[in-house]
């Protein structure tokens, strides 16, 4: 019995299909080990972090994917805000490198240096704050018929509400006309971004090169692609940059264009109907030739910087003005009367608009784009003259927007929405204006380094919502949808949010 028992084992031992199944098992146990441990150590928590994120961007709540890796100063006083907005170790470009990845999204831009900070804060001082203006007045026609054009675009690929459109053929214009109640909805985000980049691309760059088709999409693209890396970069900068923004397909694209437009000079840049020489490329070109600091690669990239500041904050703005007339149907009747005194309106009578003005001013002042503003990094170590602060090396100071824009001894009841107090209080007072800069409004910086380009983002504005209003009641097509969310410090439109644009007196 022992024997047979015995043989039958020895036959079980030398099964070669029992050895599969028991090398198999032995494979199976082990990966499963290894999997186990993976997930738990690894792709759990890349899952949780991934599902919670989605889910608070699907809820809109306040979320920080990625804690802070550097201490964050906060200044207050008029003096401290001073000082941090001109000391020399207190860098704004290297702090706002860090945040878009500059090395990766401006071409390898150097940054973390002072090195020739006077150089560059002169020329877009005086390319942008002081000649700009002047550049405005004239290009004021070109813009107007520049928004018609892209806003009947916008109209034709719109949503008829409860009616039905025509278009009716005219010389050289196409109207849209909508019919019955319904009106005609847009996306508002979209929408906004669109109009206010192809008005900033005319200043920037004129006619031809504006219009081009490829080069338009990459002004528009470009912007999108710096704030979708912004939180990204934390994690793998280069990887991140080639994947969500095709290998920087649009700042290629436009800094070769602009690099061959410089190195071809003046002579190329004039075109028929005068608009170039009002715009930014052209004025660069002037304002630095002879120059042995400017050449062509380093202002390319300087226009690639400006671009991105200039054509991003302007239609966010935009886009919270729209929010607030929706929601004020009052502002909208006074600023339409007002508008309508000045009719035909030219440039300088859209910078005399008090109630225009002020109406803009407070959207902003009830809702900052960033509640933190003049962020600097510390190159190196720095205190304060008073002794009060000092900072560490690599710190990011800053000052809190939000709290400065809702303090009731400079702005009265101040979650109070009340364009009218901005209104001159006095006859011979002066209008407190959408583009002045105050340590009270810092939105558009402080001192030597304060925002040069916020006169071209105002007009974009102001030319969009007079325009808008003139000719159309503005709703929500759903007065519970959401209009915003956070992401740490900023706040972020709802693409679905839509806006019901109804022919006025209909």
């Amino acid at each position: 019995m022992i024997p047979m028992f015995h043989a039958d084992f020895q036959d079980l031992v030398n099964d070669e299909r029992i050895h599969r199944v028991l090398f198999l098992i032995l494979i199976g146990t082990y990966v499963y080990s290894e999997a186990k441990s993976w997930w738990n150590s690894l792709l759990r928590p890349l899952y949780v972090k991934i599902t919670s994120t989605l889910s608070d961007y699907r809820s809109g709540k306040f979320y920080k994917p990625w804690g802070p890796t550097t201490p964050i100063v906060i200044v207050s006083t008029k003096k401290q805000i001073a000082e941090l907005s001109e000391a020399p170790c207190l860098s704004q470009r290297a702090v706002y490198a860090d945040m878009f990845g500059f090395k990766h999204t401006m071409n390898k831009l150097e940054h973390n240096t002072s090195n020739n900070k006077v150089i560059r804060t002169r020329l877009y001082s005086r390319l942008l704050q002081v000649n700009g203006p002047v550049h405005l007045d004239g290009l004021y026609p070109h813009l107007l018929n520049r928004f018609d054009i892209n806003l009947e675009r916008e109209l034709r690929g719109g949503r008829v509400l409860n009616g039905e459109s025509r278009i009716l053929d005219i010389p050289e214009v196409s109207i849209i006309l909508t019919w019955k109640l319904g009106g005609i909805s847009l996306p508002i985000a979209q929408t906004a971004r669109r109009l206010v980049s192809n008005l900033m691309g005319l200043m920037f760059f004129g006619e031809a090169l504006s219009s081009d088709e490829e080069f338009s999409s990459a002004l528009l693209r470009y912007p999108q692609d710096m704030v979708k890396c912004m939180a990204a970069f934390q994690v793998a900068p280069s990887l991140v940059h080639a994947v969500l923004t095709n290998r920087g397909e649009a700042m290629h694209l436009i800094q070769k264009r602009l690099f061959q437009c410089i190195q071809s000079g003046l002579s190329n840049q004039s075109e028929g109907d005068k608009i170039q020489r009002h715009t930014i490329l052209y004025n660069i070109i002037a304002l630095t030739s002879g120059s042995e600091y400017w050449n062509a690669d380093l202002l390319s990239q300087s226009l690639l910087g400006i671009w991105f500041a200039a054509s991003h904050q302007p239609w966010m703005n935009l886009h919270f003005v729209i929010l607030e007339l929706c929601a004020r149907k009052e502002w909208q009747s006074k600023l339409r009367q007002e508008i309508e005194q000045h009719v035909p309106l030219d440039y300088k009578d859209l910078e005399q608009l008090p109630l225009l003005d002020g109406f803009i001013k407070e959207t902003v002042r009830c809702n900052p784009l960033d509640t933190l503003a003049i962020r600097r990094k510390a190159l190196e170590p720095y205190t304060f003259s008073d002794g009060s602060l000092s900072v560490p090396s690599g710190a990011t100071v800053c000052v809190s927007s939000y709290d400065l824009m809702h303090n009731p001894q400079t702005y009265p009841d101040p979650n109070a929405f009340n364009p009218s107090r901005y209104l001159p209080k006095e006859p011979n007072s002066q209008q407190l204006k959408f583009t002045e800069v105050s340590e009270a409004y810092p939105i558009w910086g402080y001192g030597s380094l304060a925002c040069p380009g916020r006169f071209q983002a105002s007009l974009a504005m102001k030319l969009v919502i007079s325009q808008l209003l003139l000719k159309y009641d503005l709703s929500l097509e759903n007065k519970n949808a959401r209009t915003k969310w956070s992401w740490e410090t900023f706040a972020m439109p709802y693409k679905s949010t839509r806006v019901i644009l109804k022919e006025h007196g209909l």
